[in-house]
């Protein structure tokens, strides 16, 4: 995809795929023996209600909206710490870990836990729930978990849809319900929008719909919609998709190297997006938006993690995400740097 015929944007969500796709291929990640949910959050919220943990552990950086779901079960929450290049500093906190507690560990933007990691909690009895939101293509995810979520919406064109994996066997299933009409039917039209902007130009009512449908998701026993799943069945070529996200991101490796979070991509991995550091970050994305570019940030932890976290919250402040997915190509890639490189003061 050249500089002439880019999408009208560069980032942001994504637009509803073709209903058939030719060349589609089988998905690499588990939807046998899975809850088939409406969204990721729903995952973590079902499952805690299903084993009634004595506490849940989740990382210092985490999903905000998240965090807050996983606050409003009721349940117990400790948070473990993670520093400012995402690892674990110490291990300590799991020697804390009680049988039936669970454990939430991240495969951030792609890049898979510790399977040593995951076998130390279960040593001691506790559950592990591989949250792979990030890296729904990322090759040998969720094979030590006894859980494992991921959220196909954060890569392909899907209205709604979470997914958990269960390893462990629990003692009863829940009964799914549909999802709310009306909160389907506004994800869908964003979706639709989204593809119809991308394709025409126009107004950005997509973008409006979509953060209602964020803002009012639903958690709890809600299924996916019968569209995301045959699309996810039916509608990908994941091998093409993992390709240009992994092409993208070794491109902007070669240009932006010395900010990037990650400067090596392991074989397997798939990247999420391009996480980079910079010391003047929210003035970085200003110049970004500028140019219809729209780098996220994951996450805002004001409020949400205690304070004592100092390099979660540094790290939270610093951050921003580089969109590098399978809508994008070289020119798309040599333009975000470019504006970037342009802006050196802000590292």
């Amino acid at each position: 995809m050249g500089e002439t015929d880019r999408p009208y944007i560069t980032g942001g969500m994504f637009g509803l795929a073709e209903p058939l796709n030719p060349r589609h291929s089988a998905p690499p990640f588990s939807m046998d023996k899975s809850l088939l949910l409406a969204n990721a959050r729903s995952g973590i919220a079902v499952l805690i209600e299903l084993l009634s943990p004595g506490r849940v552990w989740m990382p210092s950086y985490f999903c905000n909206h998240v965090l807050q779901t996983v606050g409003a079960s009721g349940v117990t929450v400790r948070f473990y710490g993670v520093n400012y290049d995402l690892a674990l500093p110490s291990r300590e906190w799991i020697n804390a870990v009680c049988p039936g507690d669970l454990v939430v560990l991240a495969d951030y933007f792609g890049f898979p836990c510790d399977p040593a990691c995951i076998q130390q909690i279960q040593e001691r009895g506790g559950l592990v729930l591989e949250d792979a939101s990030q890296a729904l293509l990322t090759r040998g995810v969720g094979r030590c978990a006894d859980f494992v979520l991921y959220s196909p919406r954060k890569f392909l064109g899907v209205p709604d849809g979470g997914i958990l994996v269960l390893r462990e066997k629990l003692c009863t299933e829940p009964v799914l319900e549909p999802p709310p009409a009306a909160w389907w039917l506004k994800a869908f039209e964003a979706a639709v929008l989204r593809r119809e902007f991308d394709r025409y130009g126009g107004d950005r009512r997509w973008f409006e719909l979509f953060r209602e449908s964020e803002l009012e998701g639903p958690v709890g026993r809600f299924a996916m919609s019968e569209l995301s799943r045959l699309l996810l069945l039916h509608g990908f070529d994941y091998a093409e998709i993992a390709e240009k996200r992994v092409v993208n991101y070794r491109q902007l490796v070669s240009e932006l190297g010395t900010i990037a979070m990650f400067p090596t991509l392991p074989e397997g991995v798939v990247p999420l997006g391009f996480p980079i550091r910079v010391r003047q970050r929210d003035q970085l994305r200003e110049a970004l938006f500028s140019h219809n570019i729209y780098p996220p940030v994951h996450w805002p932890l004001q409020g949400v993690v205690p304070d004592v976290f100092a390099d979660s919250h540094r790290l939270s402040a610093t951050i921003m995400t580089l969109p590098c997915d399978q809508r994008y190509g070289p020119a798309d890639m040599e333009r975000i740097a470019n504006i970037i490189k342009r802006n050196k003061a802000c590292f």
